[in-house]
């Protein structure tokens, strides 16, 4: 740790160190003097336009960079801390799930689009994993669309956006900060800026950080490693031209997201017996303990006992890009256009749902230009533009089920087209028509190959147990636990290697089948190659209204339609999906009081959503078991939101967010069949079987369950208070609270798949210069010190595993601007 300590403090000082020599009157210098007896206001550009956050007539949320840093949001997956509408999940690797009430997607590909659109800077990122894998530092704020972006913003963005802004360069200024801070599981942290004014129309911004934490787990996963490195130019040689260029770097190591096992499940005549293994949150799945567990584990279909975790979880990851922003007015408008590049190359091994082990390398990499005319025309408004994104996947992978392996290679393109147009009618000074319309096209292409080895206890179908013992298929060494290839080629002359399967096997470009030596049973090798493309498009479209009540009162309601283009996937079968929609009517009132200390915001919402694209565990059209994205049947989503903050005295603020929210399925059939077949939900017989002719094909009756991470009731809640101690210091104390009621976290509706609702606290204790420069503090997250369920999975392999949430992490940060 004392390295760690001693290399992150120095990024801090060398930020400064570096532009020191053209800062020397840094120390001198004081920031512009602010009313603080009111509430403030948070500057968002969701609608292209530069507004304070009460004035938009929109469902938003934001938060500013300095409360980011407060409540210890240094990722993605805290901002529920702030954004009570957001679930962010991470399963493993690279992949992350972004949920907003209720409409999101479980990515375990990285080919299926965010139902939830991540950007930076602007730049609509076609994979959550490039925005939410990188840092949160220097940041102006994070802006939160609830709802589909069918019109200015987003691609694909049927529950909502999430936009990422970091702190632009300031002309004429010359400024200069860091935070250091140390912690519990010898976390270390570092951030720093450097503001340089090149004369007086340009300016340079440069900002790194550098984070650690030891893993929250036993066997070293839940841990943190990353750093990042930002700059940006500006340039404005008038007031009516300037050029924003800039570029970015990310690198995350470290073992990655982990898991524990909560227990086992076992096929019977009557359904399946669940067993718990006792362990607790921060088990993990590679400690002794764990891998002992583990190995008394039958695994289907070859029904031999399993193995230990043939090795340790990794994740190496770089996400960079270079983006631009060019402004003109052009005397009719002004004209935004926005150049962008971003590349990510992302390697790692990992568990997921207790697999052994599963392995991805991909390399991706985008270009977007979106161009926009933004001015007024008498009584209009407009905004006009387009936008053009071109994606290119390269993805190797395996998934070490050790009876099944599943090899996958593939390529994934898209291109997508966008024009797109909102005008705004100003008919009096106090009401406001809105109406838009954008016209999106999707090609999709896939070029890829899937090949399984499934080593089957005597045959197909497969011997179960107890008739499995007899079989000899439990005896070490009479079926293959498979180790992790990437190579169809390397698994056969392993398999020959080995002993079992005959010397001179070959590896087909088809299906085989290679007994084994042993007598036990037999080794299936399917090949199936996709290779396809097609175009998804779709009109959507708002028509909205705004009315002044009052100086500092809106009441805004709209309606808007959303969609998610359908795909291609490496599943045997099944190779296409088809697209999603949503249209979402929303009402809602923007209010400040008394002078600015008490804003009540308030939002009532009803979404109506079809085709919802979800992956589980079905039966393809030639009757086989496959793992593939299918399209759900309708669900509503209805409820509110109240968002109050209160400033009694000049030195107090209190805050309270309330989100009630009820989402059901009209209609969610999940066809699937043994030993997939573990949902709670009411079944009955399709009168059709699998491939083998014994094993029935059933559907799962799960209308009238709620959508994924809803949460009923969600409520947070805030104090601050500011002692002055003198007329140089004061003391700054906060706590944070928040509620989430019970929630399902997955599709089969299992007990241990139901997120137990929990309150979570975190506190800070500040001391600061009173006007601003340098401040030390203390804070504590998770004060309760309860590791609750994030992400629960039912494993292919009969396992019920999950991550979990931090568990009580405290520490000390000094942070200072010059």
């Amino acid at each position: 740790m004392r390295n760690r300590l001693f290399h992150s403090s120095s990024l801090a000082v060398m930020m400064l160190a570096v532009f020191g020599g053209a800062m020397p009157a840094l120390a001198q210098e004081a920031a512009p003097a602010q009313d603080s007896s009111g509430l403030g206001d948070i500057i968002v550009t969701a609608q292209r336009r530069a507004e304070t956050l009460q004035d938009a007539g929109i469902a938003i949320d934001a938060v500013g960079g300095d409360r980011l840093l407060q409540q210890g949001i240094t990722q993605a997956d805290a901002l529920n801390k702030a954004v009570p509408a957001l679930t962010v999940t991470n399963g493993g690797g690279s992949n992350t799930s972004i949920f907003l009430r209720g409409v999101g997607n479980i990515t375990n590909s990285s080919y299926n689009d965010p139902a939830v659109t991540p950007s930076y800077d602007g730049v609509v990122l076609g994979r959550a994993a490039g925005a939410f894998g990188s840092a949160f530092y220097d940041l102006a704020r994070v802006e939160v669309l609830k709802g589909p972006q069918g019109i200015l913003y987003g691609r694909n963005a049927t529950g909502g956006a999430v936009n990422i802004i970091p702190n632009r360069p300031e002309l004429g200024r010359s400024s200069g900060g860091f935070t250091l801070t140390v912690g519990n599981y010898d976390a270390v942290g570092a951030e720093g800026f450097a503001n340089l004014a090149l004369g007086e129309n340009a300016a340079l911004r440069v900002a790194a950080t550098h984070q650690y934490h030891d893993g929250y787990n036993r066997d070293g996963s839940d841990d943190l490693d990353r750093s990042g490195l930002r700059a940006q130019f500006l340039f404005e040689p008038t007031d009516r031209f300037s050029i924003r260029l800039g570029g970015d770097y990310t690198h995350v190591g470290g073992v990655g997201a982990g898991s524990s096992y909560i227990g086992s499940f076992t096929p019977g005549a009557t359904g399946f017996t669940f067993t718990p293994t006792g362990f607790d949150s921060s088990e993990g799945l590679n400690t002794d303990a764990a891998n002992a567990y583990r190995q008394t584990q039958l695994g289907a279909p070859g029904f031999g006992f399993l193995t230990a975790m043939n090795r340790q979880q990794m994740n190496d990851a770089t996400y960079w890009g270079l983006n631009a922003e060019v402004t003109l007015d052009t005397g009719i408008g002004t004209l935004t256009v926005l150049p962008a590049y971003r590349n990510t190359k992302a390697e790692s091994f990992f568990y997921g749902p207790a697999f052994n082990t599963a392995y991805t390398n991909e390399k991706d990499r985008q270009f977007s230009l979106e161009t926009r005319l933004a001015g007024t025309v008498g009584m209009f408004d407009y905004v006009v533009g387009g936008f053009f994104f071109d994606e290119k996947i390269r993805n190797t992978g395996e998934y070490n089920q050790e009876f099944v392996l599943p090899i996958q290679h593939y390529t994934h393109k898209t291109r997508s087209l966008a024009g797109f147009g909102q005008l705004t009618a100003n008919l009096t000074d106090s009401f406001r028509l809105i109406g838009g319309l954008r016209y999106t096209r999707d090609h999709k292409s896939i070029d890829g190959i899937i090949n399984n080895f499934i080593a089957f206890c005597g045959g197909i179908p497969a011997v179960t147990p107890p008739d499995s013992f007899g079989q000899g298929c439990a005896v070490p060494g009479n079926i293959p636990n498979f180790p992790n290839f990437t190579s169809t080629g390397d698994t056969v002359n392993w398999l020959i290697a080995n002993g079992y399967i005959a010397p001179g096997s070959t590896d087909a470009a088809s299906d085989q089948v290679y007994p084994l030596l042993s007598g036990a049973g037999l080794i299936l090798k399917t090949y199936y190659p996709v290779v396809d493309s097609g175009n998804f498009s779709r009109v959507t479209w708002k028509v909205g209204a705004e009315f002044d009540l009052a100086k500092d009162s809106l009441l805004y309601g709209s309606v808007e339609t959303g969609y998610r283009a359908g795909g291609f996937q490496l599943s045997e079968g099944n190779p296409t999906y088809n697209p999603e929609f949503i249209t979402a009517y929303t009402i809602g009132s923007k209010n400040r009081f008394l002078n600015d200390h008490v804003q009540l915001n308030v939002e009532a919402f009803y979404w109506k959503y079809k085709d919802q694209q979800i992956n589980y565990f079905t039966v393809s059209p030639d009757s086989v078991l496959i793992n593939t994205i299918d399209n759900a049947g309708r669900a509503d989503i209805k409820g509110f939101d109240v968002d109050l903050m209160v400033k009694p005295m000049r030195n107090t603020t209190l805050s309270a967010k309330v989100q009630y929210l009820d989402t059901e399925y009209k209609e969610l059939t999940l066809t699937t069949a043994s030993p997939r077949n573990n949902i709670n939900c009411p079944s009955s017989a399709t009168g059709d079987y699998l491939s083998d002719g014994v094993t029935p094909i059933l559907a799962f009756n799960c209308s009238g369950r709620p959508l994924l991470f809803s949460p009923k009731w969600t409520v947070n809640l805030g104090a601050e208070q500011v002692v002055p101690l003198g007329d140089d210091y004061e003391l700054v104390g906060s706590v944070n609270t928040s509620w989430r009621s019970s929630q399902y976290g997955a599709f089969e509706y299992l007990d241990f798949e139901k997120i137990r609702g929990y309150w979570l606290t975190d506190a800070n204790l500040t001391l600061r210069l009173s006007d601003g420069g340098l401040s030390i503090g203390a804070f504590v997250q998770n004060i309760e010190n309860k590791r609750r369920v994030a992400t629960p999975q039912s494993s292919p392999i009969g396992f019920a595993v999950a991550r979990y949430t931090a568990p009580r992490t405290y520490g000390l940060r000094l942070s200072g601007t010059f």
